[in-house]
């Protein structure tokens, strides 16, 4: 079993099971028509009124407008209102905040920023702030009572990290998990555009754990659950540090993901995590999928132009790769990395998977799931659920693996990975539901 920790897999299966989401307008038509008929009625005199019903609901069903809830219409008001939502976010400025966060006081400044977060009403307000669709008036949002809720989530989740990052590491993995299975349900609520009230969430984690090769299988025909509604509360994928901001407009992953059976090995998932880069390719032989992207600004034909470099000058991605994550945009080489240059007007149709470190630098990810892209919280909770399954279901090995019993290589990388993970989680939950991105400055 344990020679599975490292193991590459990759399968990607045809398999659709009544998908949340459909492309198909008719929802739209109907939201749209509403919109045009309430603007009639604004504008009618008393005696149009009277004519056309009375009230505005009579006068919907005079003029043939279905509002019916038609559970056929479900995953189409879905989609419209995920394209709502990120139509938004495309339209306005980041709402979060740069912080930085001098190095010798990061730890206990982002964890006082997440203990911080729970406030009932600061709950309300960031829903505000993270949901761009969502209005501005009195009445939006969420209700007191549900934002205490999303509250004890995060109260639970930190309490739970915390007895992560104190406890054995024999139980680290089970208290990780459980921590970020916490909190996901507020990054769920806070950002996922058709999740508004916990009790609408699946009762299942939303992926499938196979014992024989230690695989996660996720998304197609899998059951819907936690899993899903995170990765749906990524809308946009927020690529940022200190210098650059962009979203990426994740609606076409979000519609492929839904089509398609992923069963991955735990080591494809590590060859992604950049903290652990180095040790990677240490224990393994190969390089892995994590490679260094900086980004400068240009200006090419009076239009601001952002460049991508990818790699370090040594080592760098497929050009395939980087090519289905820049389609349509022009690829050349220079000094050993790959360079690309998007109009900054264009920048929200690249599907690229790029993550940031603590430090604000820039990842390029090698993508073996194009189309899908998964966020880099998406990754830690397949790779955390793995772990605590073997932690769980079969303690021997597990012990074999902490006490360097097995194979060293496979006791260093999960050893690393773990430490890798507990740094990074705070910074991950803040940059996804705070209204701080906070990264780390030197002294």
């Amino acid at each position: 079993m344990l020679d599975n920790l490292l193991s590459g897999l990759i399968e990607i299966t045809e398999a659709e099971n009544n998908s949340p989401f459909k492309n198909d307008g008719a929802y739209e038509a109907i939201a749209t028509k509403k919109q045009d008929l309430v603007e009639k009625w604004k504008v009618f005199s008393k005696e149009e009124r009277r004519e056309n019903g009375g009230d505005l609901k009579k006068y919907f069903r005079k003029e043939g407008l279905n509002e019916a809830n038609d559970s056929d219409l479900n995953s189409s008001k879905n989609y419209y209102l995920l394209k709502k939502e990120i139509n938004a976010r495309l339209a306005a400025d980041d709402p979060s905040r740069l912080l930085p966060i001098n190095d010798l006081h990061f730890e206990q400044a982002i964890l006082e920023l997440v203990e911080n977060m729970e406030n009932t009403e600061h709950v309300r307000e960031l829903y505000k702030i993270r949901k761009r669709a969502v209005g501005d008036s009195r009445n939006a949002g969420i209700s007191a009572s549900e934002a205490s809720r999303v509250r004890n989530c995060m109260r639970q989740g930190r309490e739970l990290y915390l007895a992560g990052k104190t406890g054995s590491l024999m139980v680290k993995p089970l208290n990780f998990f459980y921590s970020l299975t916490a909190y996901a349900y507020a990054f769920i609520i806070l950002n996922n555009p058709i999740r508004t009230s916990l009790d609408s969430l699946p009762g299942s984690h939303g992926l499938n754990y196979i014992p024989d090769g230690m695989k996660s299988q996720v998304g197609g025909d899998m059951p819907q659950g936690t899993f899903s509604d995170l990765l749906c509360a990524f809308p946009t994928l927020n690529v940022r540090n200190a210098e650059f901001s962009i979203q990426q407009d994740a609606s076409q992953s979000l519609l492929e993901f839904f089509k398609k059976r992923h069963t991955i090995g735990v080591g494809t998932l590590l060859s992604m995590v950049p903290e652990i880069r180095e040790y990677y390719r240490i224990t393994t032989g190969e390089i892995g999928r994590t490679h260094p992207l900086s980004v400068s600004m240009g200006k090419n034909d009076r239009n601001i132009v952002w460049e991508f470099q990818v790699g370090d000058g040594e080592r760098r991605p497929s050009l395939s790769d980087v090519e289905c994550s820049f389609e349509g945009f022009p690829v050349s080489e220079r000094f050993g990395k790959y360079i690309v240059s998007v109009p900054a007007s264009d920048a929200f149709k690249i599907s690229a998977s790029i993550s940031c470190d603590a430090r604000g630098n820039l990842w390029y990810i090698e993508n073996p799931f194009h189309p899908v892209v998964f966020p880099e919280i998406c990754i830690h909770f397949m790779l955390t659920s793995t772990l605590s399954n073997l932690m769980r279901y079969s303690p021997d090995h597990w012990g074999s693996v902490l006490l360097n019993e097995t194979n060293s290589d496979q006791s260093l990388i999960t050893r690393k990975y773990l430490s890798a993970f507990e740094n990074k989680l705070p910074i991950l939950i803040l940059r996804s539901i705070s209204k701080y991105f906070p990264y780390v400055i030197e002294s």
